[in-house]
């Protein structure tokens, strides 16, 4: 059973080595690692050229930095052919030794599943994704129930399902639940309790970014993915997390720049929330938001 180790990376030079030496270091062997260097301006390349000697290593440079999606997808077009699972290390994080060990054996064990989740813990030993997933088949119900609570795992999937056209919205960054949603309604998900990662914090991270004009219209356009294409799923299987990602995206439009548009989407989508989900504190928030959006454009 062979491995492809999927690893996007932006300008984390420091911080990489650390992630390719806990690949090279595993118990079993039978692995590619693909880099996927996000168009990285430091030294990612000189600290990834010390380790192409190994040849399960593969470097692949984009030309313009796209998102953690997009290099994603790259990866997907980078992986050899003779691979039967493809998994994910992000580069500022690392795998036990017997990551791949634990993820064969278990995939050994459930030959009919075609995707799984890893568990994955913090450097002080915390488990960080939500135990009370573990041992669960979940179907497309299961895992739009428990959306918000599903945490952090290592997802594996078998190169069948790449090969059928599995990819990430690179037109977005993150989000990579609306793949996984779609995802759901073909392939169930087994979730493991086997920790195969180590979680580290404490630094700035391809997903935690800023809040910038940028990544607000960015949270607002997968937010409205999300609630379009998913809406009537997530209201049928769980009505208090449609009405929290109403909410949430209701805000979104209220602290972006303020417009007579955007004040209509905010107090559309902070009503959707109101009927589904009336006691959330969040309705406070928004309506403070609509209250200030409202007097910038009489005082402006």
């Amino acid at each position: 059973m062979k491995f492809s180790i999927l690893t996007p990376t932006y300008n984390r030079g420091n911080l990489l080595e650390r992630a390719i030496l806990s690949v090279l270091n595993q118990s079993y062997s039978n692995f590619e690692m693909i880099i996927i260097d996000d168009a990285s301006i430091d030294n990612t390349n000189i600290i990834v050229s010390r380790y192409l000697f190994d040849k399960r290593i593969k470097y692949v440079k984009c030309s313009e930095n796209a998102g953690v999606n997009k290099a994603r997808n790259i990866g997907f077009e980078n992986i050899s052919l003779d691979t039967d699972f493809v998994t994910f290390l992000d580069s500022d994080d690392e795998f036990l030794q017997d990551a791949l060990e634990k993820m064969k054996n278990q995939i050994s064990d459930k030959p009919n599943i075609h995707c799984f989740r890893f568990g994955v813990q913090s450097i002080n030993g915390s488990i960080v994704n939500n135990i009370e997933h573990c041992g669960k088949k979940a179907n497309a119900n299961y895992y739009i129930e428990n959306l918000l609570n599903i945490g952090e795992w290592v997802c594996v999937f078998s190169k069948k399902i790449i090969d059928e056209g599995f990819r990430y919205n690179d037109q977005i960054r993150g989000f990579e639940m609306l793949a996984y949603i779609k995802l759901s309604f073909n392939y169930d998900m087994f979730f493991s309790n086997q920790i195969v990662r180590i979680y580290h914090t404490g630094h700035d991270s391809m997903m935690r970014q800023k809040m910038t004009t940028e990544n607000i219209n960015n949270a607002i356009m997968g937010y409205s993915i999300l609630l379009q294409d998913y809406g009537k799923e997530l209201k049928n299987t769980n009505k208090l997390n449609y009405g929290l990602l109403c909410y949430i995206l209701g805000n979104f439009y209220l602290i972006n720049n303020v417009s007579k548009a955007n004040i209509y989407s905010g107090l559309k989508y902070t009503l959707k929330g109101f009927i589904s989900n009336p006691l959330n504190v969040r309705f406070i928030r928004n309506n403070i938001n609509l209250a200030l959006s409202v007097l910038k454009i009489i005082f402006r």
